[in-house]
C-alpha cells in the first residue's frame, strides 16, 4: 500500500509540474522510446540506442545550462549587478536537479521488476527528464531573462 501510495505521488507530482517539452513541441515519446523502438531489432541493441539517446539528451542540457549562465550574466550586466548569487543559486538548483532525475529513474528503472528492460528504463528517463530540463531553462531565459 505504502509503495503504490509513493508511485502515485511521484506521477501526480510530475503531472503538475510546470509546462513539459512535450506540451513545448517536442515529442520526448518519439525522441526517448518510440525512434529506438522502432530502429532496434533486440534487447541489446534497444538498450545501446537508449544509451545513445540519453547521452544525446545530456549533451543538450549541458550546452542549455551554459546558455543560461551566460544569460544570467547578461541579464546581470543590463542591471549593472554582479551574476555571482544568481549563478551559485543556479548551480545549487542543477545539483537538486540532478539528485531529483537520478533518485527518479531509478525508480523509473526498478518499474522492470527485474526483468530484461533494467537499464534501458533508466536511460529512457534519462533521455526524457534531461529534455524537459532544456525547455526549463529556455523559459526561464525567455521569462525572467527577457530572451537572453
Amino acid at each position: 500500500m505504502r509503495a503504490s501510495a509513493l508511485v502515485l505521488g511521484v506521477l501526480a507530482s510530475t503531472l503538475l509540474l510546470g509546462p513539459t517539452a512535450a506540451q513545448a513541441g517536442m515529442d520526448i515519446g518519439a525522441t526517448c522510446y518510440t525512434a529506438c523502438e522502432r530502429s532496434t531489432t533486440s534487447n541489446p541493441e534497444y538498450k545501446a540506442c537508449l544509451a545513445r539517446a540519453a547521452d544525446a539528451a545530456d549533451r543538450k542540457l549541458n550546452e542549455a545550462y551554459k546558455r543560461l549562465q551566460t544569460a544570467i550574466r547578461a541579464g546581470a550586466k543590463e542591471m549593472g549587478q554582479r551574476p555571482d548569487e544568481q549563478l551559485r543559486a543556479l548551480v545549487r538548483a542543477q545539483k537538486a536537479w540532478i539528485a531529483y532525475r537520478d533518485e527518479n529513474c531509478t525508480f523509473e528503472d526498478e518499474l522492470a521488476f527485474g526483468g530484461t528492460s533494467i537499464g534501458g528504463n533508466y536511460s529512457a528517463c534519462l533521455c526524457a527528464l534531461s529534455h524537459e530540463r532544456v525547455e526549463d531553462f529556455a523559459r526561464i531565459r525567455q521569462h525572467l531573462l527577457f530572451g537572453n
